[in-house]
């Protein structure tokens, strides 16, 4: 199997390199010319738990993504894993455009985007193509080509009933199945899930509570149960986003605030994206977390204060002209 890994961070590293090593074949795109000649001058390295794996310069495949539709429409892939964070979805779309649709080899892509959004964006540019939505706990930190995997996840693969596209049959799916048993191979705990929405919505709401106020106060996640008043909150956030998706009829299962806490102390080390971001003066994906909880409470004329104050907070940290 051909899989194509749009982005070179630490997920795309850590799947991608993960899934060479299984065996397949990866070609890595990357934003610049200089990051891929990094990869194929210094190779991957991924350390786990108990093992630690070395993709070899030689054997490493890495582009500029400004090279994607040539390359692919001379030799398709079998599936794109777009591991792109929501702020470089349109820089993909755009290098898309040029690409063959009608070959041999429908266009597969497994998004792993947090928040909402890209799905419809992406149907409407690739109306063709079939899009998977990718749900992972995986945790790892990147320095350069080396990968840490931080956190031992699970990864849940499924089709959403958000995209209007009506020709999904049993092939599609069958084709998602497949790409959960690569994903499995490689070492993955990865399963398919026919509840994906419920999941985009899980993620939504505990990265809309944890991500921007690590942001604003700049400090692990795990630190945000240490002070009754950042716990406070964050339960102003939830209960928010909550009577929004009661308004919604979005029903989720279990305690949810339980499970937000429980993320923060699972993960109590991490730095989370957001975080990343504004220490690395990047755009955020504020836009699509805080920013969607704000336009769906406005489609139900219900106030979220406390996360349209982060999502302005946020916004304000960021320099003019950020990547």
């Amino acid at each position: 199997m051909i899989i194509d890994v749009v982005g070179a961070g630490s997920l795309g590293l850590l799947y991608g390199g993960k899934l060479q090593a299984s065996g397949e074949s990866v070609r890595f795109w990357t934003r610049t010319s200089v990051q891929a000649n990094q990869l194929k001058q210094d190779g991957i390295r991924i350390t786990e738990k108990d093992a630690e794996i070395h993709i070899r310069p030689a054997e490493i495949q890495a582009y500029p993504v400004s090279q994607l539709a040539n390359h692919w429409n001379k030799t398709p892939g079998d599936w794109m894993l777009l591991t792109v964070k929501q702020t470089h979805v349109d820089d993909f779309i755009e290098q898309t455009a040029t690409l063959t649709l009608e070959t041999r080899q429908p266009l597969k892509i497994a998004c792993y985007q947090n928040g909402l959004g890209h799905l419809e964006k992406l149907q409407t540019a690739l109306p063709s193509a079939l899009l998977c939505s990718a749900i992972t706990t995986e945790g790892a930190k990147r320095t350069k080509c080396e990968v840490d995997r931080a956190g031992y996840g699970k990864t849940l693969l499924g089709l959403s009933n958000s995209l209007t596209k009506t020709n999904v049959g049993i092939t599609d799916e069958q084709q998602i199945f497949t790409l959960a048993r690569v994903v499995q191979q490689a070492g993955f705990d990865c399963t398919v899930s026919n509840e994906i929405d419920k999941l985009i919505y899980r993620k939504l709401l505990i990265n809309a509570v944890i991500n921007p106020l690590t942001a604003i106060w700049r400090i692990p996640n795990g630190e945000l149960l240490h002070m009754k008043e950042r716990v406070g909150i964050m339960h102003q956030l939830y209960d928010e986003a909550m009577t929004v998706y009661g308004a919604m009829n979005v029903r989720l299962e279990g305690d949810l605030w339980d499970q937000i806490q429980g993320v923060c102390r699972d993960t109590a080390s991490n730095t989370s994206s957001m975080l990343a971001d504004v220490l690395h003066k990047r755009k955020t994906e504020v836009e699509s977390i805080n920013g969607s909880i704000i336009r769906m409470a406005k489609e139900f004329n219900l106030k979220v204060p406390t996360h349209e104050m982060l999502f302005h907070l946020i916004q304000g940290m960021q320099s003019e002209g950020v990547s």
